[in-house]
């Protein structure tokens, strides 16, 4: 399969998404958060309701979501996603990794010693990752990544990265 036969792909399976989860832009990027529940709250969500992306955030607790988020129960295994954000608490990212899902992760994941930080500069590496597991950390790589995802050379690199992995 070719990297545009993929990224066509991902397209069109994340515009199912989008509609299943009544998120409205396709332009932006699809992201899925899967974070410990004391990370997962409301100070979070109301800064991701600033960011030009849609959020389906995992969690079972009740929270205020907004048009660019949504929630979910259950971890989605499919490769609708731009990328995944996640701490020590999940265990299947290979899984994404292979559906070229690109990983925003917390350095102390059991799986980082396969990935490196991306470096837009060189166009190398495959991954954002976060230093210390706080909000701010989380939301800094957050930044990095749109930063990134803006320009299409980049992302598609980026993706082309974690498919070699």
């Amino acid at each position: 399969m070719t990297l545009a036969s993929i990224l066509k792909n991902k397209k069109e399976n994340k515009d199912k998404l989008l509609k299943m989860y009544n998120l409205n832009d396709s332009k932006k990027a699809l992201w899925i958060l899967v974070l410990s529940n004391d990370l997962i709250n409301q100070v979070l969500l109301d800064a991701l309701k600033i960011l030009p992306a849609n959020f389906i955030v995992i969690s079972k607790e009740e929270l205020v979501f907004d048009k660019n988020i949504s929630k979910s129960s259950s971890i989605l295994q499919d490769s609708w996603l731009d990328f995944i954000v996640c701490d020590e608490c999940e265990d299947n990212l290979m899984k994404y990794l292979k559906l070229w899902v690109v990983p925003i992760i917390y350095k102390q994941h059991h799986i980082t010693n396969l990935l490196s930080e991306f470096n837009a500069a060189k166009v190398e590496w495959n991954s954002f990752i976060f230093e210390n597991n706080t909000l701010c950390d989380i939301y800094y790589a957050i930044i990095r990544y749109l930063e990134n995802y803006k320009f299409s050379y980049d992302n598609k690199s980026l993706v082309k990265n974690v498919l070699d992995i």
